[in-house]
């Protein structure tokens, strides 16, 4: 039973995987009943898990795997189900971000980068018009994670925040599940392209991952030659 305990406490990578394979899990859990009960149900179900997963810190080296998805989708149910499905993931990896990414930004070692010229300088033109500057990077090629990271830093309310994101992207995916009504693409071609770029997707995150721990080590090492090297020189062992 301890054994089962320590499996499920484990935290699972960075904090926002954690909470990604947690919501993912419990999600899939909860969608084992509706999924037997109603079978046309299973699929928009595991709609909402991929959805959760390619908003989650893979998606920023996914920036163009969600659309397809969308499209297949809109194709198997309503383009406004598919959106507000949708919607209704991304705005919960929105809210946990919200948070993740206001707890780093705070940590003492992203003080230097949080103090830059070119921070400050974002800050003060998102503090201008935050729900705007939101709201415009929720649906524009713009990169959303800016207004992501600034919109803790600057304190911005999460409710204003969501709801901006909610206007911006609500339009954008219910655009993107109709599209793929009138798209001449086979849906075989999607299916393919979203499992070749979360792949892809994946390759790249465990490298960066590997990169890191290295990193990582390589730093605890030499640390660790310093301290045993001062040691040595103030008990005289080495001159």
């Amino acid at each position: 039973m301890s054994r089962l305990v320590e499996v499920l406490t484990r935290r699972r990578g960075s904090p926002e995987w954690d909470v990604v394979v947690r919501a993912t899990g419990v999600l899939a859990l909860l969608a084992i009943y509706p999924a037997i009960r109603w079978p046309s149900v299973a699929g928009i179900l595991g709609f909402l898990c991929l959805t959760l997963f390619v908003s989650g810190p893979i998606s920023v080296v996914l920036p163009a795997a969600f659309e397809p998805m969308l499209m297949v989708a809109g194709r198997l149910y309503p383009p406004l189900l598919v959106a507000l499905v949708a919607v209704a993931g991304n705005l919960y990896m929105d809210y946990i971000n919200y948070h993740l990414y206001g707890a780093a930004l705070q940590h003492p070692r992203l003080e230097r980068a949080r103090n830059s010229r070119l921070v400050q300088r974002l800050l003060v033109l998102f503090e201008r018009r935050p729900f705007f500057a939101v709201w415009l990077c929720s649906w524009s090629p713009i990169p959303y994670w800016i207004v992501a990271a600034l919109a803790p830093l600057s304190r911005y309310p999460m409710p204003k925040f969501l709801l901006a994101t909610f206007l911006g992207r609500g339009p954008r995916v219910w655009f993107f599940a109709a599209l793929g009504l009138v798209v001449p693409v086979a849906t075989r071609t999607l299916v393919l392209y979203v499992v070749a770029a979360i792949a892809v997707g994946l390759v790249i995150a465990t490298y960066q991952r590997h990169r890191a721990g290295l990193a990582r080590s390589a730093s605890l090492v030499t640390g660790g030659r310093l301290i045993v090297s001062d040691r040595m020189a103030e008990e005289g062992l080495v001159t």
